[in-house]
């Protein structure tokens, strides 16, 4: 297949971060803006740059998919990018995403590359009318955050930057998100603790991977911002806890930061503690939304959501006791069985037909990676930040929610 350069991805350790009108306030209208141009119903044509493991799970979802195929893969050598090809049928594959782009002109792409590799190509892809699905996070700088966001407004073409939360136990924890069942807002935690990265390559060099702050606080971050709307300040704590590791029969010599605490501050006055390290021999991936009266559990993957309410029955939910709690009740959750029940690849297809918001646009996902940056920057001088985005959340929150002040509660 063609080639005309090594695939250095054009910009591995380049800022291409442009000057994007400053911190980019977004609006209802600017959130708009995101929204795809209105498309004929058909079948969606994709390509993807990056073919490792992660691939996996965008290439299995449009296997089997009815309303999405993919064209061409492209990687970072001809033969990898071959090889993904071959094995899932696809017809044409590059080690050069430009010339795969102006050949195959696929309607969208999905980036699948480490995560210091995002920015280039969707920058190239927004350029072209390509809408774009971004694997986590959404780049290592924020002003490639800026830059890409910025670009895909102007372009009017659909941009999605996981992590992607449209998955059935995070919808059915949104219908308990209310006054009726939990009471006033009060507050939040959540935190996604593991050992590590299981394999001893670029996760641990945090030029490519940028650390558990960019690849794992951003989903509990990513969590609460769908839920719960956009904060106003940040604070926290970062540093490199274990900086030779012990990985398989290994010992890597790792430079990223593994131990991340972060604290943010609603308009409201309610605050949400959030942890995320590796280094626990216990895996931990809670979500607790605290209400006056009650509190939701649920987690930043799973199947499960509890809530606890010793005032009043919770409706249309399971009366049990909950790890030795009892006054809690578990609503029915539609388990994911497979890959393919994540409704990734459907929810990209439908903002691309114009037929849904994007659950997690750009605008949304530059406000995650804010915090995750200023978090960074408030570790470093010991001074809580200012948050300068905003966005509308996708689903409707009710103002006295987050009301604690008015009156009494």
């Amino acid at each position: 297949m063609h080639t005309r350069r090594s695939f250095l991805w054009q910009t591995a350790s380049a800022t291409v971060g442009v000057a994007a009108a400053a911190h980019i306030a977004q609006s209802s209208e600017a959130a708009s803006a995101n929204l795809a141009r209105p498309k004929a119903k058909g079948i969606v044509t994709l390509a993807i740059v990056g073919t490792g493991q992660i691939s996996h799970r965008y290439l299995k979802q449009v296997k089997d998919s009815q309303r999405a195929r993919f064209v061409a893969t492209c990687a970072r050598t001809l033969s990898s990018a071959k090889g993904r090809a071959t094995e899932y049928g696809i017809k044409e594959w590059f080690d050069d995403y430009e010339i795969m782009y102006d050949k195959v002109k696929p309607d969208a792409v999905i980036l699948a590359t480490p995560s210091s590799v995002h920015a280039a190509p969707a920058l190239a892809a927004f350029k072209r009318g390509i809408h774009v699905l971004c694997e986590k996070p959404m780049a290592t700088s924020y002003a490639d955050c800026e830059a890409m966001v910025a670009a895909a407004q102007r372009s009017k073409v659909v941009f999605l930057a996981l992590p992607y939360y449209g998955t059935p136990a995070f919808l059915t924890a949104l219908n308990y998100l209310n006054e009726v069942t939990l009471g006033v807002l009060t507050g939040a935690e959540a935190q996604l603790n593991i050992s590590g990265h299981p394999r001893a390559n670029w996760y641990y060099d945090k030029d490519t991977a940028g650390g558990v702050m960019l690849d794992t606080m951003v989903y509990p971050v990513a969590y609460l911002m769908e839920m719960l709307g956009p904060a106003r300040r940040v604070t926290g704590f970062v540093n490199t806890l274990i900086p030779r590791r012990i990985v398989g029969e290994q010992v890597v010599e790792s430079n990223i930061d593994d131990n991340v605490s972060l604290i943010l501050e609603w308009s409201g006055g309610q605050q949400a503690v959030l942890r995320a390290f590796w280094g626990s021999s216990l895996y931990r991936g809670d979500v607790l939304i605290y209400g006056r009266h009650a509190t939701m559990i649920t987690g930043v993957f799973g199947d499960e959501v509890v809530i606890h309410s010793p005032d009043r029955p919770v409706e249309r939910a399971e009366a049990i006791t909950w790890r030795g709690e009892k006054d809690c009740y578990r609503p029915a959750v539609k388990p994911i069985l497979n890959i393919n029940g994540e409704g990734l690849i459907d929810h990209f297809v439908d903002c691309i037909q114009g037929l849904a918001a994007p659950r997690c646009g750009g605008a949304q996902q530059l406000h995650v990676h804010e915090i995750l940056f200023k978090g960074y920057e408030a570790a470093l001088t010991g001074r809580a930040q200012d948050l300068t985005t905003t966005f509308m959340p996708w689903h409707a929150l009710e103002p006295s929610f987050f009301d604690t002040r008015s009156r009494p509660i």
